[in-house]
């Protein structure tokens, strides 16, 4: 039959969404004790940009070196980045519940700070994964690239934020468990893959052409 053969559509699905399912699972795994969250986030988009490229590396491996070789400065930004972010909250919430006239004028720039801060954020794990370099000069470098691509940065925000918003407002419901266990075996995997096929461009346009040059031969 022709939807088993080897090149059809639906298998080439099927098996993205294995390599999806595997790489969420190794950064379940290797996030539990949560301070290594930064270098698992790294290694999980080390492997997308590897499938967006089509490279036949195998998962597992290409998972625990990226870990292994990013999990010093990948950690390093991972607490740069929960202390920063604990600090906006912070910083938000009492400008919320600041009884002043004008407090609104703060609010709204510690929201325009938090949306440069997720821009950041949704961009530097996948920049300590594809460059070489210092934390702080990946860091630069990831934030100054998502700074040139304004649209594409903002749908990768809301690509990243809207299944931790959906399972916020699930979170005293029944359904909680299922969606929460769903996320990490799936939804996890496919935001750093859907991200990666828009970072791959940003980060090695040339390496795209080539990609899109081969596609359409």
């Amino acid at each position: 039959m022709k939807f088993l053969q080897d090149d059809t559509f639906l298998t080439r699905f099927l098996s993205r969404l294995i390599d999806i399912l595997l790489m969420s699972v190794l950064w379940m795994l290797t996030s539990i004790p949560v301070i290594t969250i930064g270098a698992s986030t790294t290694a999980l988009y080390d492997v997308a940009l590897h499938l967006v490229f089509d490279d036949k590396s195998e998962i597992v491996p290409v998972f625990l070196l990226s870990m292994k070789k990013n999990i010093g400065r990948a950690t390093l930004v991972w607490l740069l980045f929960i202390a920063s972010g604990l600090f906006l909250a912070a910083d938000l919430w009492a400008a919320f519940h600041w009884n002043v006239s004008f407090r609104m004028i703060p609010v709204f720039l510690i929201l325009a700070a938090c949306w440069f801060w997720l821009a950041a954020y949704t961009h530097v794990f996948a920049g300590l994964a594809w460059f070489e370099g210092k934390p702080l000069d990946v860091m630069k470098k990831s934030f100054m690239l998502s700074m040139r691509n304004g649209i594409f940065t903002m749908f990768i925000i809301v690509l990243n934020l809207a299944p931790l918003v959906f399972l916020a407002r699930r979170f005293t419901s029944d359904s909680f468990g299922q969606w929460l266990i769903f996320y990490l075996l799936i939804g996890k995997g496919t935001v750093a893959y859907l991200s990666s096929l828009h970072l791959a461009r940003l980060f090695a346009p040339e390496e795209w052409k080539e990609k899109m040059k081969d596609m359409d031969t």
